[in-house]
């Protein structure tokens, strides 16, 4: 078993980036999220590397009498769900717990339903993951994985913002997002010891492999738009303002890593910095006009769902 997968994320404290996953999860879309993960208002539930806990939150606002059990193997992600959880008054739905995905602390046959959001992909060892998840399940119920694929880039209309350099922003995040997604991804994820035997693409098999039946694939899209008028102001311009500023940190820290690659395609230093320069320029006019603002950014992606039964 190779578990060096451990190491690589004990130490991760990127809270933003788990917690703005939150959009990506509806109220209207719970009902089939629960249908596909064999979750009903009185099960118990078991969410595998849950970061910060923002999907065992989602799923816990759809319970009864059931629960949510959520783990990962970073402490600090841990602490942080705790407190987020105190916070919106979920304690009591959600118990969030530091283990190691690869020798969990549950009994066997314990959950009623287990799932987990892109945890999986990010292992050294998918099937040995996968076992351990498989083994705490009760038998005749679902084991899931939610899966964001690299395979199927997000769709995302960048805005048109009144500013110097607006047209030049645009281009340049889009070659920058090409080259990551065609060049850079499969380097990156080799330096998180990633297992690259089953991509994601191949869930449907790793489940058969892993021993599950009744296995299912369920597609399902989201979207965030920040103009829509139906969600609070505040909510929608915070949520930009610290998307903008984590993305400006994810690139700067992705291109210095990769440089050599983006080099070979065509995005230089001179090309890093002048985006960087005109991010900053975007945020300074998100922070002064945004409640006016009409340049209509939305983002969205395409995901899918695998689901198998335990025998």
């Amino acid at each position: 078993m190779n578990t060096i997968s451990n190491e690589i994320w004990k130490d991760n404290r990127n809270y933003q980036g788990f917690e703005q996953r939150a959009y990506r999860f509806t109220d209207e879309m719970r009902p089939m999220f629960f249908n596909w993960l064999g979750i009903d208002k009185n099960s118990t539930v078991l969410d595998a590397g849950c970061g910060t806990g923002v999907f065992a939150r989602y799923l816990a606002n759809g319970l009864d009498k059931g629960h949510i059990t959520g783990f990962d193997i970073s402490e600090f992600f841990i602490a942080y769900g705790r407190e987020r959880l105190k916070e919106l008054n979920l304690s009591g739905k959600v118990t969030l717990e530091v283990d190691d995905g690869f020798n969990l602390r549950y009994a066997d046959d314990t959950f009623d339903a287990v799932t987990n959001y892109t945890y999986i992909g990010v292992l050294s060892d998918k099937e040995a993951g996968m076992k351990e998840l498989i083994r705490v399940c009760k038998p005749g119920r679902t084991v899931s994985c939610v899966i964001a694929t690299m395979d199927a880039p997000n769709i995302w209309w960048p805005g048109d913002y009144p500013i110097e350099g607006g047209g030049e922003l645009s281009r340049l995040l889009r070659l920058e997002s090409d080259i990551y997604h065609k060049f850079v991804w499969e380097s990156t994820a080799r330096d998180y010891k990633q297992d690259g035997e089953w991509g994601g693409l191949q869930y449907p098999k790793l489940f058969d492999v892993c021993g599950l039946s009744e296995i299912r694939m369920h597609p399902y899209a989201y979207l965030m738009d920040y103009n829509d008028s139906q969600l609070p102001l505040e909510y929608r311009k915070n949520l930009l303002i610290e998307e903008t500023e984590s993305e400006m940190g994810y690139i700067t820290w992705r291109y210095n890593d990769k440089k050599s690659i983006y080099n070979a395609h065509g995005f230089s230093d001179k090309e890093s910095e002048r985006l960087i320069e005109l991010m900053k320029l975007k945020l300074g006019y998100l922070r002064g006009h945004f409640g006016e603002d009409k340049s209509f950014e939305w983002r969205g992606g395409f995901n899918y769902i695998v689901t198998g039964k335990k025998l």
